[in-house]
């Protein structure tokens, strides 16, 4: 997915639907990750005191080789050949990894992120 504006918009609800359940003081910043294939990643990151932005870095040729250059634990070795479907989401500390796998427009929808945060702040991950 290197739809830009698309990756902005599902940022920005992702974040407004979050917002709610954050502390006063905490702020949600984004850094999206386009790739020329299928699919994009999206790291979000609760701070304090800090200004919220949106940054987009460098598209990469696949999800695959975006997860081989940021931080993350969820998976490792040589991941060249992985694909992802559906939408992966990963948390440690105060970052929150958002992994899609397709360029379906409905996976990138507002109703997309409101649903992918409710996975997030759900006490169980069920989606509403």
């Amino acid at each position: 997915m290197n739809n830009q504006k698309q990756l902005k918009k599902y940022a920005n609800s992702f974040i407004s639907s979050l917002k709610s359940n954050i502390k006063s003081g905490y702020v949600i910043s984004s850094r999206i990750h386009p790739a020329n294939g299928k699919g994009a990643v999206l790291e979000f990151e609760i701070n304090r005191n800090s200004k919220p932005e949106i940054s987009f870095e460098n598209t990469a040729p696949t999800v695959s080789k975006t997860l081989e250059t940021i931080e993350q634990r969820l998976i490792g070795g040589n991941i060249a050949g992985v694909t992802f479907s559906g939408t992966n989401v990963y948390m440690a500390g105060n970052r929150i990894v958002i992994i899609k796998g397709d360029n379906e427009h409905g996976s990138w929808s507002n109703k997309a992120a409101e649903a992918d945060a409710w996975r997030v702040i759900s006490p169980r991950g069920e989606i509403k």
